[in-house]
């Protein structure tokens, strides 16, 4: 048995500590604030609460596999539930229900809504690509970036920009909009960022997107009960800001108060513990968040709308009346949505609005691309496997990535790299 040190509760602390309990290694988990869940649990502002991020996820799989390899199924404890998909309303106003999790439904969509059939004939072309980055980036923890080889990057063609894609595979504006403005909004280049990216259309396609009955504070209470059941040990209020080292093996955990042994550290947390030296990237800076509730006269709205105006807005909810905008902050976003035939301007009742310096106070959003080779430069790649398999990374700031999916993805190849231990 492992003494296994977690250090954040958000949810990458949490599956990661699940797991290897489950696992039969002694497991304590440390948050520094005085509840489990992060950014689950939302953004509260006078009793009110939104979700900073969209509450969906691609990749319903990931979170079957966690609940089953960690105690009980999924099925057992909260629902998933299958969404519509995403309305996306360009300039022009014109609207495309987008389905998600079938071919034939998106496809069908995108020709009527838009004259095209360009659009899944290009989706279909993703298909090597994320087979690719599946099995040799997402499904285990990397220690070689030799992992992607000759072939693999010929698949990938790494040296294509998300930009460039766009400008030559379609000649609908529209497509390219739904193609580059989430990445915008993620606050990515996209003539920095590799092409390969766009397999996240590929992916929703495939599998669809799924919400979790209840919202993501759900999802946080059930992983906090899992945490019960394994036994875990968890210290809320325990800020971890170092990790201690001898002959170049991490052997603890130091906190405000203490110091924990341990012979695994898996490092959850956006902070960045000394004495490891910062990784080589640029923090990304995440579009600015207006925060609304709507009265209930207002129109009956999708949960999930893509306004591809000038600038874009994404707006999401969970079925309550508060949504969340996410935008550039170059025009009011209420009044951009109104441009594109949304107009809610008379049913706002309450209004919240984050800049992009009060979301990085509240956490990490991850690493801007530059280039294909960025991928090599997070946390959690190659550089930490130094630590002879003492440290791991995951979470928002780590690879592969921030999502949901991407983080159970991590934590789930964490604990196969760790492995069970021994009877």
């Amino acid at each position: 048995m492992a003494r296994v040190v977690v250090v954040g509760g958000g949810f990458a602390g949490m599956s990661a500590a699940a797991r290897l309990a489950k696992l039969r290694h002694d497991v304590t988990l440390l948050e520094a604030g005085h509840e489990l869940g992060g950014r689950l649990r939302g953004h509260t502002i006078d009793g009110r609460t939104w979700q900073l991020s969209p509450d969906t996820v691609t990749l319903p799989g990931v979170l079957r596999d966690l609940f089953r390899k960690s105690g009980r199924p999924i099925e057992r404890v909260v629902d998933l539930v299958h969404t519509a998909g995403r309305r996306h309303v360009f300039a022009d106003k014109s609207v495309l229900d987008l389905p998600m999790g079938s071919r034939a439904e998106q496809h069908d969509a995108v020709v009527e809504a838009l004259g095209t059939d360009d659009w899944s004939t290009w989706v279909d072309g993703l298909s090597d690509a994320w087979d690719v980055l599946r099995r040799t980036m997402i499904d285990r923890v990397v220690d070689d970036p030799d992992v992607l080889d000759r072939p693999a990057r010929k698949t990938l063609a790494v040296r294509r920009s998300l930009a460039r894609l766009a400008r030559k595979d379609f000649s609908d504006d529209r497509l390219r909009a739904i193609v580059l403005d989430d990445v915008r909004l993620d606050g990515h280049r996209p003539a920095g960022t590799p092409a390969f990216v766009a397999v996240r259309h590929y992916v929703e396609r495939s599998f669809g997107r799924w919400r979790v009955e209840g919202g993501l504070p759900a999802l946080a209470d059930a992983l906090t009960t899992r945490l019960e059941e394994r036994k875990v040990d968890v210290r809320t209020q325990h800020r971890a800001h170092e990790v201690e080292m001898t002959s170049g093996r991490v052997t603890g955990v130091v906190t405000q108060d203490e110091k924990l042994d341990a012979d695994v550290v898996v490092w959850c947390a956006p902070t960045w513990p000394a004495p490891i030296p910062d990784p080589p990237g640029i923090p990304a800076i995440p579009a600015s968040r207006t925060l609304i509730t709507l009265d209930e006269a207002a129109p009956d709205l999708p949960l999930d709308l893509f306004a591809h105006a000038d600038p874009p807005v994404l707006a999401w909810s969970d079925g309550s009346p508060q949504w969340t905008l996410a935008h550039h902050n170059a025009e009011d976003p209420v009044i951009a949505l109104a441009r594109v035939g949304v107009d809610v301007r008379d049913h706002v009742v309450d209004r919240h609005d984050l800049s992009p310096s009060d979301l990085v106070r509240l956490g990490h959003w991850g690493w801007t691309w530059q280039g294909w080779t960025t991928v090599f430069d997070r946390p959690g790649v190659g550089r930490d496997q130094r630590f002879d398999g003492t440290l791991f990374m995951a979470g928002a700031h780590a690879h592969p990535g921030g999502t949901i999916e991407e983080i159970g993805s991590a934590t789930a190849a964490i604990a196969e790299a760790i492995g069970p231990a021994p009877r």
